[in-house]
């Protein structure tokens, strides 16, 4: 018995070593190194969620839709904002006496120049606006209910376009006096800071600015400011006397055919390097007449 428990360990032994020499013997596959950069070679970039289009579409279009409150307008160009669906919102227009035109479904109500208006519905709503009489400038809104609280929005116009806002309210005030009456308390308004009813301002140059000339003042326009009203314009600018003596601002230095009056405020006498401004009113809608002269029979029909 113990033999053939030896015999039996002795094959189980030679069995063992045998199958280790096979598998030592036989090949073992090798995994091949490949270079990372040809490994990465053939593979596709991952997919990007937004090309640089569709970014610069939604910037654009958050841009649009962004909740705003002054809204800067030109006449001719839509402006999109948001507006308060179920509710009433309020607009507050730089005309005196606003106009609605619009096709869409909304309720509407104008008290002085401030226009409320409200819809049931969340589809845009397309409406311009424009001063009441007049038909030359018209501000185009495009309104998108949103379910959020309800808005006041202010528009403003941009720059130069004020000049084309003159009101019923600027005409009237100017025809409630005598044209020089008009004149001087148009100054005097000017002098303390406000502005007359109805009258406009911004405060870049635009037009044909005035043309002031006299030796040892230097007059700037550019910087100035403008107020604008129904028949009447006025320019402000400064004067600086850039000469060592005393001078005295002569108003016809700045004539001209359609000037109204020209005034100089707070000082009419300026000392060497003192500046005061200049106070140039012209008529909106001036036209110069061409006389035709009649020959005189005593001078020989000439």
């Amino acid at each position: 018995m113990h033999r053939n428990i030896v015999t039996a360990l002795t094959s189980f032994v030679c069995m063992t070593f045998l199958t280790v020499t096979a598998l030592a013997e036989s090949p073992v596959p090798l995994i091949p190194v490949v270079p990372a950069a040809k490994a990465k070679a053939n593979l596709k970039p991952p997919p990007q969620r937004h090309n640089k289009k569709t970014v610069k579409q939604e910037i654009s279009q958050s841009e649009q839709y962004k909740d705003r409150s002054q809204v800067p307008m030109e006449p001719g160009v839509n402006e999109i904002i948001q507006v308060s669906v179920n509710h009433l919102n309020r607009i507050v227009t730089p005309y005196s006496e606003p106009k609605i035109t619009t096709s869409s479904p909304a309720t509407t109500e104008i008290r002085d120049n401030v226009i409320y208006i409200g819809t049931t519905q969340e589809i845009p709503l397309t409406l311009f606006i424009t001063e009441k009489g007049s038909e030359d400038q018209a501000l185009s809104l495009t309104l998108i209910p949103r379910k959020i609280p309800p808005r006041e929005i202010f528009l403003q116009l941009k720059g130069g376009t004020k000049l084309s806002t003159y009101t019923k309210k600027a005409e009237k005030w100017e025809q409630s006096q005598p044209y020089v009456a008009t004149i001087e308390q148009l100054f005097r308004t000017l002098a303390l800071g406000e502005l007359p009813p109805g009258y406009s301002f911004t405060t870049e140059p635009t037009g044909q600015l005035p043309a002031c000339r006299q030796t040892g003042l230097e007059f700037d326009f550019e910087i100035g400011q403008t107020v604008v009203g129904h028949n009447l314009l006025v320019y402000i600018g400064v004067a600086k006397n850039v000469s060592p003596h005393v001078l005295e601002f002569i108003e016809n230095t700045c004539g001209d055919w359609d000037i109204a009056a020209v005034a100089a405020f707070p000082r009419n006498v300026i000392h060497p390097g003192q500046r005061t401004e200049i106070y140039v009113a012209k008529k909106r809608h001036f036209k110069r007449e061409i006389k035709v002269k009649r020959p005189s029979l005593l001078l020989g029909g000439e």
